[in-house]
């Protein structure tokens, strides 16, 4: 069995998790994303969060959190995916799906599930929205790993201007 996985972990205020594995099928030319969101603060699962793509900047599907957080949304395997967390009262979050990168015959006959799990804070105070529409992380197909790699300095970089936005609206 062919089966990869990449793992990346975010703490505090820019909880996401993603695995990426890939399974010999017929091919869906699909990536199942998955994940669970939660309340930062408290640790509860967040039901009905509005999760939606944009795939190259064109609105796409939605789907909406279940009673524990989960959720499960279907990506095409080329283009640049855009998903945006959201639930009324918490500062929303965007993760990217770069999936743009040429794969092969073989690695498009693989089945690709990405679990990306989100904590969101309560949007007290409030944040610039530059910051809110910038992605947490960032996931891309990596031709020669032949699969989905996280750009954790990216995700790094970001986390340390989340936290510093947090500090500096807390002073106002």
């Amino acid at each position: 069995m062919c089966r990869s996985f990449l793992t990346c972990l975010f703490l505090a205020s820019n909880c996401v998790v993603i695995t990426s594995s890939a399974q010999p099928t017929g091919g869906t030319e699909n990536i199942m994303l998955f994940g669970i969101v939660e309340d930062q603060g408290s640790g509860r699962a967040l039901q009905n969060v509005r999760v939606r793509v944009y795939t190259d900047s064109i609105a796409g599907d939605s789907v909406f959190t279940d009673p524990v957080g989960k959720y499960q949304i279907f990506l095409p395997l080329n283009g640049s995916h855009r998903l945006e967390y959201w639930l009324e009262d918490h500062h929303r979050k965007v993760i990217q799906v770069d999936a743009n990168g040429e794969m092969d015959a073989a690695a498009r006959a693989q089945e690709w599930n990405l679990r990306v799990d989100i904590d969101l804070l309560i949007a007290d105070p409030p944040l610039p929205d530059d910051l809110l529409d910038m992605p947490a992380g960032v996931a891309e197909w990596e031709p020669a790993m032949r699969e989905f790699q996280w750009d954790r300095p990216y995700s790094e970089r970001y986390k340390q201007r989340y936290k510093q936005a947090l500090k500096e609206a807390g002073r106002k």
